[in-house]
């Protein structure tokens, strides 16, 4: 019997299963989704893989078998779903075996391949079931002292540091009782729980609307009459988490499990403890930020049982469950469920191939869903819910746009509109509480000289340079490079230095000069590095300790507290100003989120929208909440062009330090790619490039792109893998190749 293997080398040139005889005394325990250590090439250490099939035969052109050394731990480690999926993932994203299977991998296990125990263990000691008569020496008064604590608390077994610190004693004095057979000294697993953020939301079960109800029985019947995916567009404060909790109810009732993915742990910590409220010990946890031993141990217990439902971020979605009835996708239109890392992988289609290998359940949820699911959900390719009106019959706001330009012939040069400052003030003095929202960060976003017209830009990266006044630094925020700010230009030597545009730290000081008394919480990156910083000022703000929360996309969704009656968008033309073709779906969704802020509590919403282009079709529909109308306009654009969801696309990146070498490699790439393409018969496609990326150079690295359009992909994404596989060997050697499938963005 052999067992096929992936071994663990990222190495995309020995992408492919290796066969290795297994030996009679395991043929009983490899099974595939086995961890086993392998030798490998000329290394005289083993190797970890994963056994991904097993086979009676093998192929002839193999001419030496080994065998596998031995299997870690007991038992297969990824299912046979899970398995299939990272096949399939290889196939669709371009990846190789070895980073499909790692985003599956539990991290206490990949980070100590050779670890028999990845989880945390410490030292117990318990009294001997049997004590000798042997009497302690005299001067053993240590010894003695443990012997009556144990004693005298009446505990036949206490962890190691505890009888440590009561008694003063020593591991050394354990030991010796250990020895003369008074204790026993043991291994005791310890099951780290991640830290959860709560007190954000009130502990209650909300009574359904009408809405909700109707909603709710849509979507079930749609369920048993074997629907698959269900989009949910539920305008902001329409109640949607309820109707996500009452089918996860469902979905544990029925004996199955249920996953649910928010775009990002740390923004949506009301949304986080809703879950934890109302399944408490039975939802686990999984997200970027929980160590290492964290992860493992929710990844364990899901494995083992100890959990039904599993709330995270995008790798949530490869929750180790084995019966999954329901996976719900909340604010499926956010960018941060397509991993911008190999696998770059659409969190979306990862779920719904679970949920069709299960006979599962996908529930998309948005009130500004992306232009492709709700393409597909009035196509009827996928089912159709909507949630019209607020909970608690509650209003949307009123959204008011302000020409900047205007303001400017006026003389008003402030971040502030007559208007907004106004809608401050009266916020101020009514007790209302107001969030202001400020795509950018730092002071300054570009300092250039007025005399030359130079730049500042990253010495690493094709980008300008952020200034940050509370450090008096210029910052990078593509690669974290920084420097003091000029006091004369670099090009021409002029003291002209000018710094332009404004980010969070200058509306801060701002909003501190302009209303003076205003207690003001920022929100961005620079704040919210220290751990928990997130749910401080959360909580801060939902405690009426603060009259002004700012900050960036942050605090523009996922937030629902009743004190805040005014919203002010500082520059709507942020997102507008970006060179891509989902620009302008990205301005509506962030405009109609951080609207939607406002007005959730007894007091009416009220939103000032700041914007230098105030005729542009995605801020006219953010002003009437006008989904639908923003969404027939973008559709036309979208079809005449052959963008998604009316054609699918690649993004291929070449990139390395020397510049020549770039350009000649992505001029190399997109000719044989070209040859390569024109032989596949009847296959619709448009090739673009060679040319430079957006972002011409990150961390030292020049970027070219080329970028494939098509109806459908199959047979391209082939001849894709053979060229990169092809040239990384030869005439590409020391370059990277970068192959996003159905990419976000451009840059």
């Amino acid at each position: 019997m052999y067992a096929l293997v992936i071994v663990d080398n990222p190495s995309p040139l020995v992408d492919m299963p290796f066969h290795y005889l297994i030996p009679d005394h395991l043929k009983d325990d490899i099974k595939i989704g086995t961890r086993v250590m392998v030798p490998f090439g000329n290394s005289k250490e083993p190797i970890d893989g994963i056994v991904t099939a097993l086979s009676e035969e093998c192929p002839g052109h193999v001419k030496r078998v080994k065998p596998i050394v031995r299997q870690i731990g007991s038992g297969p480690v990824l299912s046979e779903e899970m398995i299939d999926l990272a096949e399939w993932m290889r196939s669709e994203y371009l990846c190789t075996w070895f980073e499909a299977l790692g985003c599956m991998m539990p991290a206490g296990t990949k980070s100590s391949p050779n670890s028999q125990k990845p989880g945390k263990y410490r030292l117990w000691v318990r009294r001997a079931r049997e004590n000798p008569e042997k009497p302690l020496p005299k001067n053993a008064a240590r010894m003695r002292a443990v012997m009556s604590f144990l004693e005298q608390e009446a505990l036949d077994e206490v962890c190691c540091s505890t009888l440590i610190q009561e008694t003063g004693c020593s591991l050394q004095t354990l030991r010796a009782l250990e020895g003369r057979g008074l204790l026993e000294i043991y291994d005791r697993r310890v099951l780290r729980a991640p830290e959860l953020m709560t007190g954000l939301v009130n502990d209650r079960v909300e009574r359904l609307s009408t809405s909700q109800k109707d909603a709710l029985e849509a979507i079930r019947g749609m369920r048993d009459g074997g629907t698959g995916q269900v989009l949910l567009h539920g305008i902001t404060g329409s109640g949607k988490t309820e109707v996500y909790l009452r089918l996860i109810g469902d979905t544990l009732k029925a004996g199955k499990k249920a996953i649910v993915l928010v775009p990002e742990i740390s923004l949506t910590p009301q949304m986080v403890e809703w879950y934890h409220r109302r399944f408490g010990a039975r939802a686990a946890l999984i997200h970027s930020r929980l160590s290492d031993g964290e992860k493992y141990d929710q990844w364990e217990g899901i494995k083992k049982g100890r959990y039904d439902v599993a709330i995270g971020a995008r790798s949530a979605v490869f929750a180790p469950f084995e019966d999954i009835g329901l996976i719900i996708i909340d604010e499926e239109h956010e960018h941060t469920y397509k991993s911008e890392s190999s696998p770059r992988y659409v969190t979306h289609s990862v779920a719904a191939k679970r949920c069709r290998y299960h006979g599962g359940l996908l529930v998309l949820g948005s009130a500004t869903p992306s232009i492709e699911t709700y393409h597909w959900a009035t196509e009827g390719d996928i089912g159709f819910v909507q949630l019209k009106e607020r909970v608690g019959g509650g209003v949307l706001p009123t959204v008011e746009v302000v020409d900047m330009r205007e303001e400017l012939k006026e003389g008003n040069r402030s971040v502030f509109s007559t208007r907004l400052a106004e809608r401050v003030t009266t916020a101020l003095k009514n007790k209302g509480q107001t969030i202001l929202f400020l795509n950018r960060r730092g002071y300054s976003t570009v300092v250039s000289c007025r005399n030359c017209g130079s730049v500042v830009k990253c010495k690493k990266c094709d980008i300008s340079l952020t200034y940050h006044r509370r450090e008096n630094s210029l910052i990078c925020h593509y690669c974290g490079y920084r420097r003091r700010p000029p006091t004369r230009c670099e090009v021409c030597g002029s003291d002209r230095i000018r710094h332009l545009g404004s980010g969070t730290e200058k509306l801060e000081k701002a909003v501190e000069d302009g209303f003076e008394g205003a207690r003001v919480l920022r929100m961005d990156m620079d704040t919210t590095r220290k751990k928990g910083a997130h749910y401080d000022i959360l909580k801060a703000f939902r405690n009426q300790e603060a009259d002004i929360l700012l900050g960036t996309q942050m605090v523009a969704k996922g937030l629902d507290f009743p004190g805040v009656t005014l919203v002010g968008v500082i520059l709507a033309d942020f997102t507008l100003n970006v060179p891509d073709f989902r620009a302008s779906e990205r301005t509506f969704q962030l405009l109609t989120q951080v609207s939607g802020r406002a007005g959730r509590g007894s007091q009416p919403g009220k939103v000032v929208i700041q914007t230098y282009n105030p005729g542009h079709y995605s801020i006219e529909a953010a002003k009437n909440h006008d989904y639908e109308g923003f969404y027939e306009q973008e559709i036309e654009i979208r079809r005449k062009f052959g963008y998604p969801p009316f054609e699918r696309l690649i993004n291929i990146i070449v990139s390395g330090e020397d510049q020549r070498e770039v350009a000649d490699g992505a001029s190399t790439f997109y000719k044989v790619l070209k040859e390569r393409l024109g032989a596949l018969k009847g296959q619709q496609y448009e090739l673009y490039g060679p040319s430079q990326a957006m972002h011409s150079k990150i961390k030292n690295r020049y970027r070219w792109q080329i970028i494939i359009k098509a109806p459908a992909l199959e047979g391209i994404t082939e001849k894709v893998r053979e060229t990169r596989f092809g040239l990384l060997k030869g005439p590409l050697r020391g370059l990277s190749v970068i192959a996003d499938v159905d990419p976000y963005s451009f840059s």
